[in-house]
């Protein structure tokens, strides 16, 4: 089987519903028959190999549970260990950091191979983890202070992730992009949920290096796995993502299909709070400029929704869409203020990389689009008012 990344969007998509749905059709055939081994080593394939996102319902907890019955009864100490780390990596992905550094922990604590492959991918962990939490120190010291054996290909990918995590956070974008590029060709097929995550990341590299055919590239990439793993919810975001990237760059048709499919996944899938966006999103830009003060006020809740969630990508692109819509209906003072508010909130999450993307579109409304000189007399228009208020 070739490389996903050297695959088609279409083909990443059959290969991901291929390889899980192999997955599950293991599980209850091992529960069928088969020693205990067998079952345990089936399980913990699915549950590792099965993506987690919050908010979307799993079998992986209860394949866990299962499997943690076994590993018990065949005292196998690396079977719970790596059940320990599964676990932790869930509660990452849903959020609840605290609970998966004391799982971390536990694990690290478990692991009768403190040098081995799965102590690295511990040590990994919490380093994203710590991202994750913007504890930024502790976790450039904890990389610096991974060492890996040369054959441990996944655990080297998976350093790389978190090295390309790290750097975004700490506002170090290109070189993000190396560490990302190479995760993403080192990181095995079956860890569909960190290849995800991976070209999502990558994504927004490029969204701040405003290489916007290369971030839709990325995102194409991801939303192609996340549909071959029927996690519907995650498929909506990707839409609405990609067709606000697309609508900015006044590629209405691609943009306006995107939408259309987000729609109708809504339908089956409700997201009340995405559907406002991609109802406006499908009219016209001069219909959603006559609703400007709805608009703006939509797109704001959904980005504060994706800043409460650490979801970047979903952030920076509402504020982008709707500034978009924006100065191609010439509301500039309204695209500023946008754009303001984005950086507000990117401040507020002290989130130095989406602070550096929407620092460049001010500058690229002020320079580019209106002139220094008309952006300042603006600029100062818009404080004087407010001074009067």
């Amino acid at each position: 089987m070739k490389a996903m990344k050297q695959r088609s969007s279409a083909d990443l998509e059959r290969a991901t519903a291929s390889l899980l749905g192999d997955r599950l059709l293991d599980v209850p055939i091992a529960r069928a028959s088969g020693p205990a081994r067998l079952r345990l080593g089936t399980l913990l394939r699915a549950a590792c190999a099965h993506p987690v996102f919050a908010g979307w319902p799993t079998p992986v907890d209860d394949w866990l549970d299962e499997a943690a019955r076994l590993a018990d009864e065949l005292a196998d100490a690396d079977a719970r260990c790596r059940i320990l780390l599964r676990r932790a990596i869930v509660r990452m992905r849903r959020l609840d950091l605290d609970a998966a550094l004391a799982l971390l922990q536990q694990a690290s604590d478990a692991n009768d191979a403190p040098g081995g492959e799965l102590a690295a991918c511990c040590a990994i962990s919490r380093v994203r983890v710590l991202v994750r939490q913007q504890r930024l120190d502790e976790a450039c010291q904890a990389l610096q202070a991974i060492r890996l054996a040369p054959q441990a290909a996944s655990a080297s990918a998976l350093r790389q992730l978190a090295l390309g995590e790290y750097q975004i956070e700490a506002n170090e974008v290109v070189a993000a992009r190396a560490a990302l590029t190479q995760a993403l060709a080192r990181l095995p097929e079956e860890l569909i949920e960190e290849r995800i995550q991976a070209s999502q990341s990558l994504a927004f590299v490029f969204i701040s290096l405003v290489d916007l055919p290369r971030a839709l590239r990325y995102l194409q990439q991801a939303r192609a796995m996340l549909r071959g793993a029927g996690v519907w919810r995650e498929v909506i975001q990707m839409d609405v993502a990609l067709a606000s990237l697309l609508t900015a760059r006044a590629e209405h048709a691609g943009a306006q299909a995107l939408f259309a499919e987000a729609a109708e996944l809504c339908r089956a899938h409700p997201q009340p709070e995405l559907a406002i966006l991609i109802d406006l999103g499908r009219a016209r830009s001069s219909a959603a400029q006559q609703q400007g003060g709805d608009a703006v006020a939509a797109c704001l809740r959904a980005a504060r929704g994706y800043a409460e969630e650490g979801n970047l990508i979903g952030l920076v692109s509402m504020v982008v869409f709707m500034a978009g819509i924006q100065t191609a209906g010439k509301a500039f003072p309204e695209a500023y203020r946008t754009l303001a508010t984005g950086l507000a909130i990117a401040r507020h999450r002290r989130w130095p990389a989406a602070e550096a993307v929407f620092r460049a579109h001010i500058d690229r409304l002020r320079d580019e689009q209106l002139g220094p000189q008309a952006f300042d007399e603006m600029v100062a228009r818009m404080v004087s008012e407010m001074r009067a208020r």
